[in-house]
């Protein structure tokens, strides 16, 4: 009997760590595949989208700025009109359409933020 434990220390493995081996050895190269394409996945859409997704972020921050103060306007126009408190409603509202707006551009940056981090 302890010869037999001789060989298979000495001379080879027994068939239960061949096997073991030869699983952990397929794992690690589909690990390693399925690495290989997240990174190319990243890569690729990070390349494609790097000069257009500046310019439309741009584009969106501007559009959601400026629509705050223009509907900001809007509502003081409107509050001035119905209740004719001339020219106060509508400075008052574009003040609240302006702070509005820099609210939405933090709260945007803020969210760009945490998907870039992920």
């Amino acid at each position: 009997m302890a010869d037999k434990r001789n060989d298979g220390a000495a001379g080879g493995r027994s068939s239960e760590e061949a096997d073991l081996d030869a699983r952990r050895r397929a794992l690690g190269s589909k690990l390693e595949a399925l690495e290989q394409k997240r990174a190319e996945t990243r890569g690729s859409v990070s390349r494609s989208g790097s000069d257009t997704s500046g310019m439309g972020r741009g584009f969106r921050y501007s559009a959601d700025f400026v629509s705050a103060v223009l509907v900001g306007c809007g509502i003081g126009w409107l509050f001035d009109r119905l209740l004719g408190t001339r020219p106060w409603g509508l400075m008052i509202f574009v003040v609240l359409g302006f702070v509005a707006g820099v609210f939405n551009l933090l709260r945007l940056a803020e969210r760009e933020r945490r998907q870039s981090d992920q």
